[in-house]
C-alpha cells in the first residue's frame, strides 16, 4: 500500500515550488511555508487543510525547546508534512507513522492524527515534568534553610513560557480545526472520539501551562521578597556589629581627651572599671540585638518580626 504521507525536512524554495506543483498547493500556503516561525494556526484553502504548529524537542525537561515548525497539509489523497528547525531536534515522523500506534495509518486523516497525538502526548509529559520542578522550587522558596537559585528560576520560567506559548497555539489551532476533523471523519465515526480526546488533552496542557506560568510569577515575587528580607537582615546585622564596636570607640575617645576631671581618671584601677563597663555595655547590647534577631537569635528563627 502506498503510504498516505509525504515528508519534507528544511525544504528549499525550489523544493517548495515542486511540492506546490505536485500537490496543487494554494500560493498563500507556499508564502507561509517560505516564512520562518509562523504562529500556530489552522486554515482551509479549497480542498486542502493547513495546520501550522510548533513541535517540541523531547531531549528532556532541561533541554526542551519548541523551535521546530511543523506544517500539516492534507486533503483526501495525501498528507504533506513540512518540518523546519535544527536537524537534531526534528522528530522522525516517517518512523512514527510506519510504526505501531493507536490507529492504523491508512489515510491522510489517520496519519495526521498519529502525528498530532505524538506531539500532544509529549507536551503532556513535558508539562507534568515542569509541574514537578515547580513543586520542588516552591518548597525551596518557602524553606528558610534553603537559598533558592535565581538561575534555576530563570531557566524554569523560560521553559514554562515556551511550553505555554506552544501549547496554547496548538490548542487554539485544534479547536479551529474541529469542524474539519468532524467532516473528515464523517465516514469513520470510530475515529472521531480520538480527535475529540486530542483536543481535550491539548486544551488541558494549555491550561496547565498557563497555571504554571501564574504560579511561577507568584514564586518569583516570593523569591524577590526573600532576597529583600535577607538584605534587610544583613543590614541589621551590620548595624548591630557597628553598634557593638561603637561603644568602646566612644568611651575610648572620651577618655582620650585632655581633660583632668573625667570620672575614674585619677584612680589607680580606673582603667579596670572603664574596661569592665565597656564589656558589660557590649554584652547587654549583644543580648538585646540577639533577642531581636539582628544577630541570628530567636526573632530571626520566628521570621524576624522586629
Amino acid at each position: 500500500m502506498t503510504r498516505p504521507w509525504h515528508r519534507l525536512v528544511n525544504p528549499s524554495r525550489a523544493e517548495l515550488e515542486v511540492a506546490q506543483a505536485q500537490f496543487g498547493l494554494h500560493p498563500l500556503i507556499l508564502g507561509d511555508l517560505g516564512e520562518h516561525r509562523q504562529q500556530p494556526k489552522f486554515e482551509t484553502f479549497g480542498d486542502h487543510l493547513y495546520l501550522s504548529i510548533w513541535d517540541v524537542d523531547r531531549g528532556g525537561v532541561e533541554s526542551a525547546t519548541t523551535d521546530v515548525d511543523l506544517a500539516l497539509i492534507w486533503n483526501g489523497d495525501v498528507l504533506l508534512l513540512i518540518q523546519r528547525g535544527d536537524i537534531d531536534e526534528i522528530r522522525d515522523l516517517d518512523a512514527l507513522l510506519a510504526g505501531p500506534g493507536p490507529v492504523l495509518v491508512d489515510s491522510p486523516i489517520t496519519a495526521a492524527y498519529r502525528v498530532l497525538d505524538a506531539i500532544v502526548h509529549d507536551f503532556v509529559e513535558l508539562a507534568a515534568q515542569v509541574e514537578g520542578d515547580l513543586d520542588e522550587l516552591e518548597a525551596d522558596v518557602f524553606d528558610n534553610r534553603v537559598h533558592e537559585d535565581y538561575q534555576r528560576i530563570y531557566r524554569l520560567r523560560r521553559r514554562i513560557g515556551r511550553i505555554d506559548r506552544a501549547a496554547t497555539g496548538l490548542s487554539e489551532a485544534l479547536r479551529a480545526a474541529r469542524q474539519e476533523f468532524e467532516a473528515a471523519t464523517a465516514d469513520r465515526p470510530k475515529l472521531r472520539p480520538y480527535f475529540h480526546h486530542l483536543e481535550l488533552d491539548a486544551t488541558g496542557v494549555a491550561e496547565l501551562s498557563a497555571n504554571e506560568h501564574a504560579s511561577l510569577d507568584a514564586l518569583v515575587s516570593s523569591h524577590e521578597s526573600n532576597v529583600a528580607t535577607r538584605q534587610n537582615q544583613d543590614m541589621r546585622t551590620i548595624s548591630a556589629y557597628a553598634a557593638l564596636l561603637a561603644i568602646p570607640t566612644v568611651i575610648g575617645g572620651l577618655y582620650g581627651m585632655n581633660f583632668k576631671n573625667l570620672p575614674l581618671l585619677r584612680w589607680e584601677y580606673g582603667w579596670v572599671a572603664v574596661g569592665v563597663s565597656i564589656i558589660v555595655l557590649d554584652v547587654v547590647a549583644y543580648i538585646v540585638f540577639r533577642r531581636r534577631g539582628w544577630l541570628g537569635g530567636a526573632a530571626e528563627n520566628n521570621g524576624g518580626e522586629e
